[in-house]
């Protein structure tokens, strides 16, 4: 657990003993790919693999509200899963992963020790924030192939820095992401491979022209099809 200062832009100005505490805080989880994690208020590191909060419909379907992978951080406070508590959601692993969890009672004290702490909380709340928006406006459009083009391009800003230019991802995965079925996803994908967009194997795609893949997303075409 000694590369948890990689999550946390302010941990060079802890003092030692703060640095020790925020370990002895953190409690680490291995979890199996689909292992559910109770939902509990406190901030979720991924040390290796990603998580994903789900909100559940009485269709079956599940439909990603916030996502987390290496080094990323979700924070689940008492008044979001108050708030959110009609939502059906439900926290799991997608792969196998290891996940550092600090209680929000823990982190509550921490964030008086620096206002960088603090700041650092306004800023992932606000990114909490955009992500969910990002994924109501996205499900707003009316074509899968512009929605799954939004979404692989936001998910290889998020990750180029660890897996280069290749995504690690399932059909039913993107399906989870965007809304709709694996097989939409399946055709839709072969609708970017055809455009020049993305190369595919089994579990990966690679994005070819990142910037290309953002203008498709943001522009009309003939090739969008319809739910």
């Amino acid at each position: 657990m000694a590369a948890i200062h990689q999550a946390f832009p302010f941990w060079n100005a802890l003092t030692e003993l703060q640095q020790a505490a925020m370990l002895d805080y953190t409690i680490i989880r291995h979890c199996a790919p689909g292992e559910s994690l109770k939902k509990r208020a406190g901030l979720y590191i991924v040390g290796d693999g990603s998580i994903a909060l789900y909100s559940s419909h009485e269709s079956g379907r599940r439909r990603v509200v916030f996502s987390a992978h290496w080094m990323e951080c979700l924070l689940l406070t008492p008044a979001f899963l108050a708030d959110s508590s009609t939502l059906s959601l439900e926290l799991f692993a997608r792969e196998v992963s290891e996940i550092w969890f600090i209680p929000y009672e823990e982190w509550q004290e921490a964030e008086e020790w620096l206002p960088e702490i603090r700041d650092y909380t306004v800023e992932l709340m606000s990114s909490q924030m955009s992500s969910l928006i990002f994924g109501v406006s996205a499900r707003m459009e009316k074509n899968i192939s512009k929605r799954l083009a939004l979404f692989l391009h936001r998910f290889y800003e998020r990750s180029r820095a660890h897996n280069g230019d290749t995504l690690h991802i399932s059909h039913e995965e993107l399906a989870e992401q965007v809304g709709t079925t694996r097989e939409a996803v399946t055709r839709n994908v072969n609708i970017l491979k055809d455009a020049g967009l993305v190369q595919t194997g089994r579990g990966k795609i690679r994005i070819i022209d990142p910037d290309a893949l953002q203008a498709y997303a943001n522009t009309e075409s003939k090739f969008d099809e319809e739910e």
